[in-house]
């Protein structure tokens, strides 16, 4: 069954264009940029399809983000490492259980909470109704199915 990607910027005019994953993936990885978008923080719009022999694909997953690139037009390595980071961070107080650690407890939660904080100011992307909208309309069958590789 093949799964691929599919990647939507939402341009300055609002409107919802197609990052292709190959582009995508080769600005991520660092061997060729995005110069229309150096130096910019985009909000992007990624989506996992699944698709069976003669039948319409399913879309699976859908998430909005804000993506950062770098002024040579590569996704900011920087940004990325500290998106992560805030993620593991936002998830440290789940881990804490032990009634006779509260104290440690109550600090992991204020730290897990400042990531959740900060992950979501920099880096979630809510979009209104109507972008989630347009976003499912675009999605709808791909151009091409290419299968993740």
């Amino acid at each position: 069954m093949p799964v691929w990607r599919r990647y939507l910027v939402k341009e300055t005019s609002g409107r919802l264009v197609e990052l292709p994953s190959r582009q995508y993936d080769r600005a991520d990885d660092g061997t060729a940029p995005i110069p229309d978008y150096a130096g910019r923080c985009v909000e992007l719009v990624s989506a996992v399809l699944v698709g069976k022999q003669g039948a319409a694909p399913t879309v699976t997953e859908v998430a909005f983000t804000k993506l950062y690139f770098d002024q040579s037009g590569f996704v900011d390595a920087a940004k990325r490492e500290r998106m992560i980071r805030l993620m593991l961070e936002s998830c440290a107080d789940r881990r804490c259980r032990k009634p006779a650690r509260r104290t440690d407890c109550n600090a992991l939660a204020e730290r897990a909470d400042a990531a959740r904080s900060e992950l979501m100011r920099d880096f979630e992307w809510a979009p209104a109704p109507a972008e989630v909208t347009a976003a499912l309309f675009v999605l709808g069958p791909p151009r091409s199915a290419a299968p993740l590789h």
